[in-house]
């Protein structure tokens, strides 16, 4: 035999408070819903200016390269999120870790200088913003050296072991003579000169070849070869002071 229970219904009295407590609920989540739209709206608005604010440092950007992107690094204390901007247009934006750092990649479509710089944003919803940080230059850079610019002199004979190369290319370049393994680099100063001392001869003759890289990484192999006869019983110094130039 099952038992059966027999629930009286619940006074008047009772019913009243449950139904009023329970639109007291609803009443506080339609409140709470309506607040969190409010808080979006105000929150994705614009930032007010506050020019009281210090502004975020940049510690570190790419200076030059020849690659797709532009690191942006730098410090934010006090700020929860940090907005970059290139040639004065917002970009994009960082979160501040909680060391008060912030890093920022840029993708570049093509080559060119960039202006960066940075401002801090904090509160919610009403945010405030910071002015612009110092801006700092970065150099997209794909062109390689132009190889009609560079200049080789050296003696094409000698009797000693090494010789000397100097010449001219693109300021501050890098300047590489290889032959097989080895390799003997230089490096041009803001005139584009520079002078390779001890490139190493095997006796008889020699052909090494000459590879320009500017500071973006961009790199070209020069068309002509150096040649150089290395002859020990030879009367001929081979310094590049008496040498012929090349183009």
């Amino acid at each position: 035999v099952s038992k059966v229970e027999i629930k009286q219904p619940l006074p008047e009295s009772q019913e009243r408070i449950s139904r009023l407590v329970g639109s007291v609920f609803i009443g506080m989540g339609i409140l709470l819903v309506a607040f969190g739209i409010f808080s979006y709206i105000k929150y994705r608005e614009d930032p007010l200016l506050d020019p009281e604010l210090e502004s975020p440092n940049i510690t570190e950007v790419t200076s030059i390269t020849n690659g797709e992107s532009i690191l942006v690094k730098g410090e934010a204390k006090g700020y929860d999120n940090v907005f970059v901007y290139v040639n004065d247009e917002k970009v994009g934006e960082s979160k501040v870790e909680d060391d008060s750092s912030f890093k920022y990649e840029y993708v570049v479509d093509s080559e060119g200088t960039y202006s960066i710089s940075v401002a801090g944003v904090r509160g919610f919803p009403n945010r405030r913003i910071t002015p612009l940080s110092a801006s700092k230059e970065s150099v997209i850079d794909r062109t390689a050296p132009s190889k009609e610019s560079v200049t080789l002199k050296y003696g094409p004979e000698t009797n000693k072991d090494t010789f000397i190369l100097i010449g001219t290319t693109e300021a501050n370049a890098t300047v590489q003579v290889k032959r097989g393994t080895d390799s003997f680099d230089g490096l041009a100063d803001s005139e584009g000169k520079f002078r390779i001392e001890g490139i190493a001869l095997d006796e008889g003759k020699n052909v090494f070849s000459v590879y320009i890289k500017d500071i973006a990484g961009n790199e070209v192999l020069i068309d002509e070869k150096i040649r150089v006869t290395y002859s020990p019983t030879g009367d001929v110094n081979g310094d590049a002071e008496i040498g012929r130039a090349h183009v």
